[in-house]
């Protein structure tokens, strides 16, 4: 683990600073305000100013607070420490020691008026306001005030505002781009985006609790680094330190009423606004509003809430066991929040459980089911193992499994869910203990049947339900019961899409589709959509795909925790349709769309987000962070994986590493994939032997690397695979392959989005001998991420001219050459070879004096491959004979 924590300027306030210090930058009688909650950082940021005035102004600093809002010019008595102390009360003697220390030689100009910086200024006694507020409106001083609200600062001072002397300026809670900076800033290393995310939402963006975040998961072990990158590998809050020290000194202003009316709130959040006013706490409601520590909700049934999800956490475990209790029982004098299944249930079964109170199974098994959802593993384990009554046993043994599942823990999952399908006596407990069968199978992949014969259970389960109602079933269980058939028959067809049998899975989606929406049931359109979305995105429908795919999200985001279940399952598919389409703007906001629950529940999402965003960066051209972020999605995969895509993210990495000059990374990371069992869907897999063998041909001149990637492409083709065929395509073209350009070019055709187009461009191009086409591709991609097809457009451009003797073409493509030695796009860095292994091996033949067809012969490729070796090889050199081929010229280049 690193030791310590960097210091750096503010993060995300570079706007802000910039427009104060443009204030500051007036003559004196001018200044600024900066407004904000505690902890957003004014202090860093006046900090901030006075390092950049330092040496042009003289910058005086003073503190204020609660304590000394009642002492006259207490807040000055650090400037007027030569004050007699008979005089303290004449404005006339501290307006003189001031100006005495303000003005050491008694000069005053307007341009190089001192700065006084008024931290905490809301907290401003009257009178050393009044002679602030004279100092400015005399223009003898600059001022930066700091405070939490206009309305708290001297009537003087505030007027300056409202009459446009000083500025004001607020500082906004930090975007979770922007804690990601700063953790990776304090951290000084990378940090997984959900990790980053947790943080973010936790603290409401606020850098106070960001730090004091950081500082107690680090020291709890609970945020740790790992192969290079910094994660949450646990889903849990240190309950002291920093963070409570924080909290009490925030508490410690508040009277007697604010703190019982804070901790009923933090204790049964949401609470109807309705029940803390029965027990007559308005005014304490109003000021903690005020104070920014409770939020209301603006819904038809008004809820309070504390601002930051984090001080919930802690607030709860500050207050005391019998404290607790009481307040509880004070609630109930006016209020039972556990007589309905509101927003506030699962709070309230565990605040009930944590005062020793009896609590109805039914309430326990819901609150379980609901924690489940917000992927608090902790808190369903121990409401589903509170459970009585075998009534509800076994539906509280599908919750304790879940979350065990959830926990990381599969066996225990395992364990528990042992016979439960078999035994459910309702659809419900049916559903779930199917639903975490899947999860168990996913993860492991075992060979059981497959998801099929779990359909298949699913299936006689209902069966047997239906059975065991006979006449007595009513029209909602007959719902009921359709709907788990549908359930049951869309398990079915998802194993058929893992295994990759699409058949007539497309058509048998639709039907189930066309009759979930007749009847309602959201479960099964969502599930429906998403699926036809992933044999779409499979097939090149993009477009097609994209409508279903949002159509899921947007339900999922509406339906709140009731499709929590699916939230990986759906976002992961959207997700990569928006990577074919290259909606890189909408793949930011959608991965916004995350799990507000607990802190830490993004773990489950971690890899497949960054992940995302590596293939994201991978697209513009960004390979430095590509791999930062790839090395952040394997670490984050290796936490959580149900979509099997571990294997598939080492492969890639593999192949950016060994493709931008780190071969040391690249083998170790084709070691870690070669140690583990292929899982997820057979296109994925199918492609993770792409990347790994791309891979390996840049590392060593494996002969047959051309064969098995061509072979892989066929194979895709067999299977109907048409996207991953496609990037096995250009995969193989990218390593300088050309041959399959007439299947390129058919299936690019076919397939929708910008890579496809661009890609077909290309080969129409070069089988079309399109030189000028080539040209344009070559000195102005229209599609970002394409230097390196860029180079081979040049190439074949200029093995066309020659061929043709077109002098004025051989010109153009010269200044293309040159236009590209001139960028970063056909030069290397230090130390990292000029050539790929395969040109090295071809020119290492061609200055032997092999011709093309003997190369061919020799390195098991086609006579066009190897051409096409050698003019990206003469582009790159700056040569255009095979005579000026020389050992010291590849030499000089770090290719020999």
């Amino acid at each position: 683990m690193r030791q310590g924590f960097n210091v750096r300027p503010p993060v995300g306030r570079d706007t802000v600073l910039e427009a104060v210090m443009e204030s500051l930058r007036r003559p004196g009688g001018h200044g600024a305000v900066v407004v904000a909650d505690a902890g957003t950082g004014k202090s860093s940021l006046a900090t901030a100013v006075a390092g950049k005035l330092k040496g042009r102004v003289e910058v005086h600093r003073i503190h204020t607070s609660s304590s000394l809002s009642t002492v006259p010019y207490g807040a000055l008595a650090p400037l007027i420490s030569d004050l007699d102390p008979r005089e303290t009360d004449s404005p006339l003697a501290v307006m003189r020691s001031l100006m005495g220390r303000l003005f050491p030689d008694a000069r005053y100009e307007s341009a190089t008026a001192p700065l006084l910086i008024v931290d905490d200024a809301d907290s401003l006694d009257e009178a050393s306001g009044d002679l602030v507020m004279q100092l400015v409106a005399s223009g003898r001083i600059r001022v930066l005030l700091l405070t939490r609200r206009i309305a708290g600062l001297p009537a003087g001072l505030s007027n300056l505002v409202w009459e446009g002397v000083l500025s004001r300026h607020d500082l906004p809670p930090l975007t979770e781009a922007q804690v990601h900076e700063l953790c990776v800033q304090v951290l000084d290393g990378p940090v997984l985006t959900s990790t980053s995310t947790d943080l973010a939402r936790v603290s409401g963006g606020n850098p106070m609790l960001v730090l004091a975040l950081l500082a107690e998961t680090v020291r709890a072990e609970s945020l740790v680094f790992r192969h290079g990158v910094w994660l949450l590998h646990e889903q849990m809050l240190p309950p002291e330190g920093r963070l409570g020290d924080l909290l009490r000194a925030q508490m410690s202003g508040l009277s007697t009423e604010e703190r019982d009316a804070l901790e009923i709130i933090a204790l049964a959040e949401p609470l109807p606004a309705a029940a803390a006013f029965s027990l007559g706490l308005h005014r304490a409601v109003d000021s903690l509003t005020e104070a920014k520590l409770v939020v209301l909700s603006g819904d038809p049934v008004r809820l309070l809430q504390l601002k930051h999800p984090l001080y919930g956490d802690v607030v709860r475990r500050l207050v005391p066991a019998a404290r607790s209790a009481r307040l509880r029982r004070r609630l109930l004098t006016v209020s039972d929040p556990g007589a309905d299944a509101g927003e506030n249930l699962l709070r309230w079964v565990s605040w009930s459980l944590d005062c020793g109170a009896d609590v109805p199974d039914s309430s326990l098994v819901a609150a379980a089911y609901r924690a489940n959802n917000l992927f608090d593993s902790s808190s369903a384990f121990r409401l589903a193992s509170a459970v009585k009554d075998p009534a509800y046993a076994m539906a509280a043994r599908v919750q304790a499994a879940r979350a065990r599942f959830q926990d990381g823990k599969p066996e225990a999952a395992r364990e528990l869910i042992d016979g439960v399908s078999a035994a459910a006596a309702d659809l419900t407990t049916l559903k779930m203990a199917i639903l975490i069968r899947v999860e168990l199978f996913r993860l492991q992949q075992t060979d059981d049947g497959g998801l099929s014969a779990i359909a298949a259970d699913w299936l006689a389960g209902v069966d047997r339900i239906e059975e065991s109602a006979g006449e007595n079933a009513d029209s909602e269980l007959a719902a009921d019961i359709l709907s788990s058939r549908r359930g049951g028959r869309l398990l079915d067809l998802t194993g058929r899409i893992l295994e990759g049998r699409f058949g007539s899975a497309e058509e048998e989606l639709r039907t189930i589709l066309a009759a979930g929406l007749r009847a309602h049931d959201d479960e099964a359109v969502l599930i429906a959509k998403t699926l036809l979305a992933e044999i779409l995105t499979e097939t090149g429908r993009l477009q097609a795909a994209y409508s279903l795919s949002q159509d899921a999200v947007t339900m999922l985001d509406l339906g709140g925790h009731r499709f929590m279940a699916y939230y990986q399952f759906v976002l992961y598919r959207h997700l990569t349709v928006l990577l074919w389409l290259g909606k890189w703007d909408e793949i930011h906001s959608t991965i916004q769309i995350g799990v507000s629950g607990v802190f830490g529940a993004l773990v489950h999402v971690a890899g497949v987000v960054d992940l995302t965003k590596a293939v994201t960066h991978l697209r513009t051209n960004d390979t430095k962070e590509a791999m930062v972020r790839l090395s952040a999605a394997v670490e984050g995969l290796r936490t959580s994986d149900s979509e099997g895509l571990l294997t598939l993210a080492l492969g890639l990495g593999a192949f950016v590493a060994a493709s931008s000059g780190q071969p040391i990374l690249a083998e170790e990371l084709l070691a870690d994939a070669d140690s583990r069992k292929p899982r997820g869907a057979a296109t994925y897999r199918l492609l993770a032997k792409g990347y790994e063998t791309a891979a390996r041909s840049i590392l060593s001149p494996e002969r047959q690397a051309a064969k098995t990637l061509s072979e892989l492409a066929d194979e895709a083709e067999n299977a109907g695979f048409v996207s991953v065929e496609l990037e096995l395509r250009f995969l193989s073209l990218s390593l300088g392959d050309m041959e399959g350009l007439n299947r390129l070019q058919k299936i690019a055709e076919d397939f929708e989005g910008p890579q496809a187009s661009v890609l077909g461009r290309f080969a129409r191009a070069i089988l079309d001998d399109d030189a000028d086409e080539l040209l344009l591709m070559g000195s102005d991609p229209v599609e970002p991420g394409w230097e390196r097809l860029a180079g081979q457009c040049t190439a074949a451009a200029h093995r066309i001219a020659k061929a043709r003797g077109d002098h004025a073409l051989l010109q153009r493509v010269q200044r293309v050459l040159s236009k590209q030695r001139g960028g970063t796009g056909s030069r290397t860095k230090a130390g990292i070879p000029l050539l790929t292994r395969r040109e090295r091996d071809v020119a290492a033949l061609v200055m032997q004096g092999y011709r093309n067809a003997e190369i061919a012969e020799r390195l098991f490729l086609s006579v066009r491959t190897v051409e096409g070796h050698i003019y990206r090889t003469f582009e790159k050199l700056g040569i255009s004979k095979r005579e000026e081929l020389k050992q010291e010229l590849l030499a000089r280049d770090g290719s020999a």
